[in-house]
């Protein structure tokens, strides 16, 4: 194997680094430009720039009869969103944040209802080791379904206020269009060299779609959740998990069922159950911690969630100690 898979894999770090600073202050632009709130922004704008790598790979995966990549991928990113990136970000930048969400707002409580919920309802599709047509498109009207209620019963911004004096929207959104352009040049460069070490250790398809795809297209969440924790802006922070993984299963996991439902090979049950506990409980975790915010009572949890991943990792290289 070339060393120079080492080298591309530290020119796809420091493009998806520049791409998350240039999608996080064009995001910051958006908010005031437009009056949206912090988290609605980030939800929206980094949420599904960040899960776009896991988009991308879903569908070449698909394509490709590789749907145990992209599945896994799914699973294991929503699971390295929160025990990894934010665990990681509010361990290191906790002391950034200033803002402390006691009481959450309606807004984040919808969309904490929405992640739940899809989590809950990824095991019965799941189930069979396999996604079909008619589970892909129950995902999708749920999906859609929730975000008709959620505008309805949680959402009340009080309508748009375009900023007049802020940047020229044109240039919001075309800076707003590089970054993402920037993230998914440096995450396609950091994956492909990261699948071809992991293939040369013989890691099966949905191991690497846990472990090494999940960990490389969670790098973008990374990237934007310290550069907000840099910026102080704890609701993106917020914004960007839920968004990730609620696009992460929403869709990630549908376009494999429309596009590859016949998966090379079936996935264990004891496995999709192993993913889904950890998804959930690192969900309700990460519940606790943004609605009871306290420095050492969060180190604490954080530390405990990067901990409950490296054990994970573990067991998925069943490695034992």
């Amino acid at each position: 194997m070339s060393s120079l898979v080492y080298l591309y894999l530290i020119i796809g770090l420091v493009l998806i680094s520049y791409g998350a600073n240039v999608l996080v202050s064009s995001t910051e632009d958006i908010s005031k430009k437009f009056n949206i709130s912090k988290f609605i922004s980030s939800f929206i704008f980094i949420g599904l720039a960040t899960s776009s790598p896991e988009i991308f790979i879903s569908i070449i995966s698909s394509l490709e009869g590789k749907g145990n990549i992209a599945i896994g991928n799914a699973l294991g990113s929503n699971i390295a969103n929160i025990a990894l990136v934010f665990a990681l970000t509010i361990l290191l930048f906790g002391s950034n944040i200033t803002e402390k969400n006691k009481i959450l707002s309606k807004e984040i409580k919808g969309f904490m209802i929405i992640a739940l919920l899809l989590s809950i309802l990824v095991y019965p599709v799941l189930i069979d080791g396999t996604v079909s047509k008619n589970e892909s498109a129950s995902l999708l009207l749920f999906f859609v379904i929730s975000f008709y209620f959620y505008n309805k019963y949680f959402y009340s911004n009080g309508g748009m206020k375009i900023n007049q004096k802020h940047i020229h929207g044109v240039l919001v959104f075309i800076s707003l269009i590089f970054g993402l352009f920037l993230l998914l040049i440096g995450t396609n460069i950091f994956l492909d060299n990261s699948i071809t070490i992991a293939k040369s250790f013989g890691l099966t398809d949905y191991v690497i779609g846990l472990s090494i795809t999940a960990i490389g297209t969670s790098i973008p969440e990374l990237a934007s959740s310290i550069e907000s924790a840099r910026k102080k802006n704890f609701d993106f922070i917020v914004g960007n998990i839920l968004g990730s993984n609620i696009f992460n299963i929403a869709i990630v996991i549908s376009v494999v069922g429309i596009i590859d439902n016949h998966l090379t090979q079936a996935l264990s049950i004891i496995d999709v159950m192993r993913d889904i506990l950890m998804i959930l409980i690192t969900t309700a975790v990460f519940y606790i911690i943004i609605k009871n915010y306290n420095q050492y009572i969060t180190k604490m949890l954080c530390s405990l969630l990067l901990l409950s991943f490296v054990l994970y990792q573990f067991n998925l290289y069943g490695i034992n100690i």
